[in-house]
């Protein structure tokens, strides 16, 4: 199965949030962030890698459910990551602490209403490695390039 193939199944996925309404929001919000597309696909690989890094250390994808709610819904990033964390993402992507702190509260929403509240579903094949969310972000930025007028 190809990457969007992978991210379509786990939105139908009954057991989750997601609709799909979420992508077109998802593309709506990115297309309004004042950044290109291949800092968004830079700050998202490099948010993957630090869940990645969490999850070893709290040892199952549900621990990181409620932290990916509370950034989703509130945008409280430090939640998620301290302030040497955002800055380190943010010079690997070329972008600014700022754009770091808009871009990851919609790349927590993605996998927040793309998984269960047993962290089933899209942050497992992220966490896995299996969804790669650098990836997808570029996917969204290619789609969004033909969705607006």
């Amino acid at each position: 199965m190809d990457l969007m193939g992978l991210v379509n199944s786990a939105i139908a996925s009954s057991d989750t949030e997601a609709n799909s309404g979420l992508m077109g929001s998802l593309l709506g919000s990115l297309n309004d962030a004042p950044v290109e597309n291949n800092k968004i696909g830079s700050i998202a690989s490099n948010l993957q890698g630090l869940l990645q890094q969490k999850n070893q250390n709290q040892a199952d994808a549900s621990s990181l459910m409620g932290v990916l709610q509370t950034v989703a819904t509130t945008g409280a990033v430090e939640k998620l990551m301290g302030s040497d964390q955002i800055g380190a993402i943010a010079q690997k992507a070329g972008a600014s602490p700022e754009m770091v702190k808009t871009i990851t509260p919609l790349v927590a929403q993605f996998l927040v209403k793309g998984s269960n509240a047993k962290g089933g579903g899209l942050i497992q094949k992220v966490l896995s490695g299996e969804v790669d969310l650098g990836q997808m972000a570029g996917l969204i930025g290619m789609a969004q390039k033909f969705m607006t007028p």
